[in-house]
Protein backbone atom coordinates (compact mmCIF):
# COMPACT_ATOMS: atom_id res chain seq x y z
CA UNK A 1 0.00 0.00 0.00
CA UNK A 2 1.23 3.10 -1.07
CA UNK A 3 -0.32 5.50 1.23
CA UNK A 4 0.00 5.00 5.41
CA UNK A 5 -3.44 3.06 6.99
CA UNK A 6 -4.07 5.95 8.95
CA UNK A 7 -4.02 7.88 6.03
CA UNK A 8 -6.36 5.97 4.18
CA UNK A 9 -9.17 6.96 6.69
CA UNK A 10 -11.27 9.62 6.02
CA UNK A 11 -13.17 9.41 9.92
CA UNK A 12 -11.73 9.55 13.29
CA UNK A 13 -11.07 6.98 15.53
CA UNK A 14 -11.21 6.47 19.08
CA UNK A 15 -8.41 4.68 21.97
CA UNK A 16 -10.28 1.39 20.91
CA UNK A 17 -10.16 2.19 17.14
CA UNK A 18 -13.84 2.77 16.99
CA UNK A 19 -15.16 5.77 14.46
CA UNK A 20 -16.42 8.76 16.33
CA UNK A 21 -18.05 9.92 13.62
CA UNK A 22 -18.73 9.27 9.66
CA UNK A 23 -16.26 10.33 7.40
CA UNK A 24 -16.71 14.16 6.14
CA UNK A 25 -18.45 14.92 2.45
CA UNK A 26 -16.91 15.30 -0.83
CA UNK A 27 -15.50 12.02 -0.86
CA UNK A 28 -14.91 8.49 0.19
CA UNK A 29 -14.84 6.94 3.89
CA UNK A 30 -11.43 5.59 2.79
CA UNK A 31 -8.90 5.67 -0.38
CA UNK A 32 -6.52 2.93 -0.54
CA UNK A 33 -3.58 3.59 -3.06
CA UNK A 34 -1.36 0.36 -4.51
CA UNK A 35 1.17 0.68 -7.17
CA UNK A 36 -1.09 -0.58 -9.71
CA UNK A 37 -4.99 0.38 -8.37
CA UNK A 38 -6.76 2.39 -6.13
CA UNK A 39 -9.93 0.67 -3.90
CA UNK A 40 -12.60 3.66 -2.87
CA UNK A 41 -14.86 2.22 0.08
CA UNK A 42 -18.02 3.64 1.30
CA UNK A 43 -19.60 2.00 4.16
CA UNK A 44 -23.16 2.82 5.01
CA UNK A 45 -25.68 1.45 7.45
CA UNK A 46 -28.69 1.90 5.05
CA UNK A 47 -30.08 -0.87 3.78
CA UNK A 48 -33.39 -0.40 2.44
CA UNK A 49 -34.81 1.62 -0.35
CA UNK A 50 -33.48 4.55 0.87
CA UNK A 51 -29.98 3.37 0.25
CA UNK A 52 -30.03 3.98 -3.72
CA UNK A 53 -30.99 7.04 -2.80
CA UNK A 54 -28.83 8.12 -0.04
CA UNK A 55 -25.73 6.53 -1.51
CA UNK A 56 -26.13 5.96 -5.38
CA UNK A 57 -25.05 9.73 -6.08
CA UNK A 58 -22.31 10.35 -3.59
CA UNK A 59 -20.57 7.16 -3.87
CA UNK A 60 -20.05 7.49 -8.17
CA UNK A 61 -19.16 10.91 -7.55
CA UNK A 62 -16.26 10.06 -4.98
CA UNK A 63 -15.43 7.15 -7.38
CA UNK A 64 -15.52 9.33 -10.48
CA UNK A 65 -13.59 12.23 -8.89
CA UNK A 66 -10.76 9.81 -7.60
CA UNK A 67 -10.94 8.15 -11.09
CA UNK A 68 -10.42 11.49 -12.64
CA UNK A 69 -7.57 12.55 -10.67
CA UNK A 70 -5.88 9.02 -11.17
CA UNK A 71 -6.37 9.72 -15.04
CA UNK A 72 -2.97 11.11 -15.19
CA UNK A 73 -1.58 7.61 -13.88
CA UNK A 74 -2.34 5.13 -16.90
CA UNK A 75 -2.71 1.47 -15.79
CA UNK A 76 -4.16 2.74 -12.32
CA UNK A 77 -7.42 1.59 -12.34
CA UNK A 78 -9.81 2.92 -9.40
CA UNK A 79 -12.25 0.61 -8.13
CA UNK A 80 -15.26 1.50 -5.83
CA UNK A 81 -16.55 -1.06 -3.00
CA UNK A 82 -19.50 -0.19 -1.51
CA UNK A 83 -20.32 -2.16 2.06
CA UNK A 84 -23.24 -2.53 3.80
CA UNK A 85 -25.53 -5.12 5.87
CA UNK A 86 -27.65 -5.66 2.79
CA UNK A 87 -27.26 -4.48 -0.51
CA UNK A 88 -30.48 -3.13 -1.87
CA UNK A 89 -31.38 -4.33 -5.07
CA UNK A 90 -31.69 -0.56 -6.77
CA UNK A 91 -28.28 -0.19 -5.35
CA UNK A 92 -27.05 -2.85 -7.00
CA UNK A 93 -28.28 -1.37 -9.95
CA UNK A 94 -26.89 1.74 -10.32
CA UNK A 95 -23.67 0.16 -9.40
CA UNK A 96 -24.03 -2.17 -12.23
CA UNK A 97 -24.91 0.38 -14.60
CA UNK A 98 -21.57 2.17 -13.51
CA UNK A 99 -21.87 5.10 -15.36
CA UNK A 100 -21.33 8.79 -14.64
CA UNK A 101 -20.77 12.17 -16.35
CA UNK A 102 -18.39 14.83 -15.91
CA UNK A 103 -19.58 18.47 -15.87
CA UNK A 104 -18.07 18.20 -19.76
CA UNK A 105 -20.46 15.48 -20.39
CA UNK A 106 -17.81 13.12 -20.64
CA UNK A 107 -19.31 9.30 -20.05
CA UNK A 108 -16.94 7.40 -17.65
CA UNK A 109 -17.83 4.10 -16.71
CA UNK A 110 -17.27 3.21 -13.41
CA UNK A 111 -16.37 0.09 -11.17
CA UNK A 112 -18.08 -0.21 -8.35
CA UNK A 113 -18.70 -3.52 -6.06
CA UNK A 114 -21.39 -3.63 -3.35
CA UNK A 115 -20.77 -6.07 -0.86
CA UNK A 116 -21.83 -6.96 1.90
CA UNK A 117 -20.66 -6.70 5.65
CA UNK A 118 -20.74 -10.56 5.84
CA UNK A 119 -19.04 -11.00 2.86
CA UNK A 120 -16.35 -8.51 3.34
CA UNK A 121 -15.18 -9.76 6.56
CA UNK A 122 -15.05 -13.12 5.61
CA UNK A 123 -12.77 -12.48 2.41
CA UNK A 124 -10.67 -10.47 4.51
CA UNK A 125 -10.94 -13.71 7.59
CA UNK A 126 -9.84 -15.85 4.89
CA UNK A 127 -6.96 -13.59 3.92
CA UNK A 128 -5.19 -13.02 7.20
CA UNK A 129 -6.45 -16.83 8.70
CA UNK A 130 -4.14 -18.08 5.50
CA UNK A 131 -1.44 -15.55 5.84
CA UNK A 132 -1.70 -14.84 2.26
CA UNK A 133 -2.99 -10.48 2.53
CA UNK A 134 -1.43 -10.07 -0.88
CA UNK A 135 -3.06 -6.59 -2.31
CA UNK A 136 -3.48 -8.53 -5.62
CA UNK A 137 -6.37 -10.69 -4.05
CA UNK A 138 -8.20 -7.88 -3.91
CA UNK A 139 -8.29 -6.78 -7.30
CA UNK A 140 -8.47 -9.79 -8.38
CA UNK A 141 -11.78 -10.41 -6.39
CA UNK A 142 -12.68 -6.78 -7.52
CA UNK A 143 -12.20 -7.67 -10.87
CA UNK A 144 -13.98 -11.06 -11.13
CA UNK A 145 -17.28 -9.47 -9.11
CA UNK A 146 -17.21 -6.67 -11.31
CA UNK A 147 -16.95 -9.04 -14.55
CA UNK A 148 -20.40 -10.31 -13.97
CA UNK A 149 -22.38 -6.94 -14.38
CA UNK A 150 -22.57 -7.31 -18.17
CA UNK A 151 -24.72 -10.78 -17.63
CA UNK A 152 -26.80 -9.79 -15.09
CA UNK A 153 -29.19 -7.37 -13.91
CA UNK A 154 -28.67 -6.76 -10.01
CA UNK A 155 -30.45 -9.82 -8.30
CA UNK A 156 -28.67 -12.23 -10.44
CA UNK A 157 -25.24 -9.85 -9.88
CA UNK A 158 -25.23 -10.19 -6.51
CA UNK A 159 -26.24 -13.92 -6.01
CA UNK A 160 -23.07 -13.90 -8.73
CA UNK A 161 -20.77 -11.87 -6.30
CA UNK A 162 -21.62 -13.92 -3.36
CA UNK A 163 -20.53 -17.22 -5.48
CA UNK A 164 -17.24 -15.50 -6.28
CA UNK A 165 -17.00 -14.58 -2.90
CA UNK A 166 -17.10 -17.96 -1.55
CA UNK A 167 -15.37 -19.47 -4.06
CA UNK A 168 -12.02 -16.85 -3.28
CA UNK A 169 -12.28 -17.91 -0.01
CA UNK A 170 -12.32 -21.58 -0.15
CA UNK A 171 -9.36 -20.96 -2.84
CA UNK A 172 -7.53 -18.98 -0.26
CA UNK A 173 -8.54 -21.57 2.49
CA UNK A 174 -7.35 -24.67 0.55
CA UNK A 175 -4.00 -23.15 -1.24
Amino acid sequence: MLNKPFDARRFKIDQDFLPVCTAPGNGPALIFEFDDYVIAVEVTLTDNSRQEASEGEPVRRHVADLAVHYAECPGKPVYGLFIANRIDSNTAETFRIGVWYTRNDVKMQLNIVPMTLRQFKGFFEALFRSGKTDAARVRTLLDRCGSLRGAHEAPAWKRGIEQVIQQTIQSILMN
